[in-house]
């Protein structure tokens, strides 16, 4: 297919191509009925803009930061693939910065950002930021890059303002514990991270939505909170195995998490035929040792991409409407 150029854009709107360049950068110079027209053109033929000419101009680079929570779990590694197909189709280069989850990281991620004058921000918040103070200080960094944010992942309310492409993590856990519960499961257990997480406030939420439909009473005991990592899911693995009434079944929040309850479960001399799991996203080697595992499929690729081509669109028309997408999931079962 033929690349849209400006001046295919300017000869179809029957203006120049410095007007069409305005209504792009300076869209309050050029007339109303212009700008429509041209606008009107651009959305018909589908038009980006070249990203790195347009920063040239506003002598800024090219380079798109990233900043990921935990860039050794392979969720993020898939996303940052999607990531950089995007960006090499228009031409830009990526710094990413892994926070390891802390608030520290985060700001100084964000500082050094704003030093390479980054054209845009591709934003996986390390924690909600819902502290009046903590929310002050990270939206005035966000706001001194004077770029376009796509926020990732974790759906933070004190980051609404900007564009955002997230799961619906609630209903996924939600419809994994509700297959559970179908299977014949009464005791299920959940390991999750701490709730001051707002992913693992809205997991457990899901967990909760599925127990309540069914009639079936939440139980603290059958609940487990740590963080995100093997070592704190084995641990807490460890005690629900060890529990008299042991749960049959158990969600796991997140793949380093499933991990973790994995190692617990063989080391106890289990297996998935004694306590059914379902986890919140794909491990690789599972599949490939054909494993009984199940999971809650979501396309880290495709939430990489996704956020990559929102921000390429904002860069392009900064003043179009916010976007918030929840992108799809899928239950896979192998058995229950």
């Amino acid at each position: 297919m033929k690349t849209v150029t400006i001046n295919d854009i300017a000869k179809e709107a029957g203006v120049s191509k410095a007007t069409v360049s305005r209504v792009l950068n300076r869209p309050g110079s050029v007339e109303e009925g212009t700008r429509k027209k041209v606008m009107a053109v651009i959305a018909k033929r589908r038009y980006s803009p070249s990203v790195s000419a347009r920063n040239l101009s506003r002598q800024t680079s090219s380079t798109v930061g990233v900043i990921v929570p935990e860039i050794d779990n392979p969720f993020f590694g898939e996303a940052l693939r999607g990531i950089t197909g995007v960006l090499d189709r228009h031409n830009l280069t990526m710094i990413c910065f892994n926070t390891d989850d802390l608030v520290e990281k985060d700001r100084k991620a964000i500082q050094m950002l704003k030093e390479h004058r980054v054209v845009g921000l591709l934003y996986d918040p390390a924690i909600d930021y819902d502290l009046s103070d903590q929310k002050k200080e990270i939206n005035h960094l966000i706001q001194e890059l004077k770029g376009p944010v796509v926020i990732m992942d974790r759906n933070v309310d004190s980051l609404r303002e900007y564009d955002g492409v997230f799961f619906d993590d609630r209903r996924g856990v939600c419809e994994a514990t509700e297959a559970l519960i179908r299977a014949g499961h009464r005791r299920i257990g959940i390991v999750n991270a701490t709730l001051e997480r707002v992913l693992a406030r809205i997991r457990l939420a899901g967990y909760r939505d599925a127990l309540e439909k069914h009639g079936i009473a939440f139980e603290e005991k059958y609940c487990y909170l740590g963080d995100y990592s093997m070592a704190s899911s084995y641990e807490l693995s460890s005690r629900m195995l060890e529990m008299e009434e042991r749960s049959t079944a158990v969600v796991t929040c997140n793949n380093q998490i499933s991990m973790g309850f994995l190692k617990a479960l063989y080391d106890h001399g289990l297996t998935l035929s004694d306590v059914i799991c379902i986890g919140l996203d794909r491990i690789e080697a599972l599949d490939i040792v054909r494993s009984n595992f199940n999971y809650v499929k979501r396309d880290a690729k495709l939430l990489g991409k996704t956020s990559a081509e929102m921000l390429i669109h904002r860069i392009a028309f900064p003043n179009d409407e916010m976007q918030t997408v929840y992108l799809p999931h899928e239950i896979v079962i192998r058995k229950l």
